[in-house]
């Protein structure tokens, strides 16, 4: 098992080279243009909305079954907007295990507003590429599983409720398989990464 190098190797240019600094300001377009690339992670994304999309069409209260009171209004605020707001404690807390699993302890939660952004970071705490792995996968797995599972047991009103749960949350996770999108896209090189909290910055390393 290789150690992962402290801050200072990194910096260090003689085995690693700096391939980015991503300011928290920028995730958006960070973001936007990774989730054009075809990469694994970014095609599990995709692939995950467009599956929720057509099961919120496929469950749409009367055009498979009878519904006397389809409640659309109340549908779709549920789907769209309480169920993920609710979700996000979930989700960011699927983020901060892992991170304490694997030894960080200055770890921060942040929002962008202006970019629709909620993060979590450990402040100069060093991950690597199977360790960001987890972190980043991790509520994007737990969360799709947990709905697909409520959605097999519900009726039907609900299983149209918890698809566009499901496409909003898979939505949410962009940021998390764009950048491991962007890691993964170094090939066989060591790829490393720790954020620096007060500067608002994240830092990406690769070995020479």
């Amino acid at each position: 098992m290789i150690k992962k190098p402290p801050i200072e190797e990194l910096e260090d240019n003689s085995a690693y080279e700096k391939v980015l600094t991503l300011p928290y300001g920028n995730l958006a377009p960070f973001v936007i243009g990774n989730m054009l690339k075809p990469r694994l992670p970014v095609i599990l994304t995709w692939a995950t909305v467009a599956s929720a999309l057509f099961l919120s069409v496929w469950f749409f209260p009367g055009l498979r079954y009878v519904s006397d009171d389809p409640q659309i209004i109340m549908g779709l605020a549920a789907g769209l907007i309480i169920i993920p707001v609710l979700l996000i404690p979930l989700h960011e807390g699927a983020h901060l295990i892992p991170f304490r699993l694997c030894g960080a302890r200055d770890i921060r939660i942040g929002a962008d507003l202006r970019q629709g952004i909620i993060f979590i970071t450990a402040h100069r705490f060093v991950a690597g590429r199977r360790l960001f792995a987890f972190v980043a996968l991790t509520p994007f797995i737990t969360v799709t599983a947990g709905l697909l599972l409520l959605m097999v047991f519900s009726p039907s009103w609900w299983q149209w409720v918890l698809s566009m749960a499901l496409l909003v949350h898979a939505t949410m996770c962009a940021g998390d398989t764009a950048l491991l999108g962007f890691i993964n896209s170094h090939g066989n090189r060591r790829v490393y990464t720790w954020d620096d909290a007060d500067k608002r910055e994240a830092y990406f390393y690769a070995s020479k």
